[in-house]
């Protein structure tokens, strides 16, 4: 059994393969020919492909590879050039607002911080690189879905819950999407002691050439240092730090 699992899936990939080669298509028999593959292998694995987007075809019969592919590969483009292209932006927020900045994404439903810029008073946080941490309780987890549909977010919800990590902490979905709202309309999100306490955050979301979020960037600092005061004047350099980001990564 695992051996005919591993052949079908090997064969799938050499038909891939064949069709990247041929922008014009192919049939089945042209498919069947060069790969030495009975046509209703192919057409059986064709078939599979087609229906998760992988190929298309055309009123001739032809197949081509589908827009499924292009999805998969912006994915893995955008995880490499991230951090390359946020770099220079990040340290340029911390030079502007003396605060802790984060760039984070989403990974299985919850936040993972992809890079970590110190502030110049060597503040310690719980904060490292590759950590993860809880969407609804973030400045970087709000930031990103509240430019999610409330499917998706319901879809999270469901597998993490809204667990409670401080006394500030929102548990309560109805507040917590009333939340996403305000963030959503304001263009950032703030979490002011949600998930740690003694720490507020200001983030802002950030987008790939398709306008799907990818990401989000964050300014953080202790309360003492970063008072509400500052909320709005560091939102503007949040802001205009995850533009630039998303600019480079194709986002107009």
């Amino acid at each position: 059994m695992s051996t005919a699992t591993v052949q079908s899936i090997d064969r799938a990939f050499e038909i891939l393969e064949a069709l990247g080669n041929c922008p014009n298509g192919m049939q089945v028999k042209e498919l069947s020919a060069a790969l030495a593959l009975n046509k209703s292998t192919v057409s059986r694995i064709l078939l599979t492909l087609a229906s998760k987007g992988y190929v298309v075809k055309n009123k001739d019969n032809y197949y081509r590879l589908g827009m499924r592919l292009v999805d998969l590969c912006s994915f893995y483009l955008n995880s490499l050039q991230l951090k390359t292209e946020a770099l220079p932006f990040l340290e340029e927020l911390r030079n502007q607002t003396g605060l802790i900045v984060h760039l984070g994404s989403l990974d299985e439903n919850e936040v993972v911080y992809l890079d970590k810029i110190s502030s110049f008073n060597n503040i310690r946080m719980y904060s490292q690189i590759g950590k993860r941490a809880y969407v609804h309780c973030t400045g970087l987890g709000k930031a990103m879905l509240s430019r999610m549909s409330r499917e998706e977010v319901e879809e999270i919800l469901a597998v993490k819950g809204l667990p409670m990590m401080t006394e500030y902490t929102c548990t309560d979905q109805k507040n917590f999407f009333d939340e996403l709202d305000r963030t959503r309309a304001r263009g950032y999100a703030v979490d002011e002691q949600e998930n740690e306490a003694g720490i507020r955050c200001v983030a802002a979301p950030v987008f790939d050439y398709r306008g799907n979020v990818i990401a989000a960037v964050s300014a953080t600092g202790f309360i003492d240092m970063f008072p509400k005061a500052r909320i709005e004047a560091m939102s503007v350099y949040v802001k205009k730090c995850a533009e630039s980001i998303s600019r480079s990564m194709g986002y107009r």
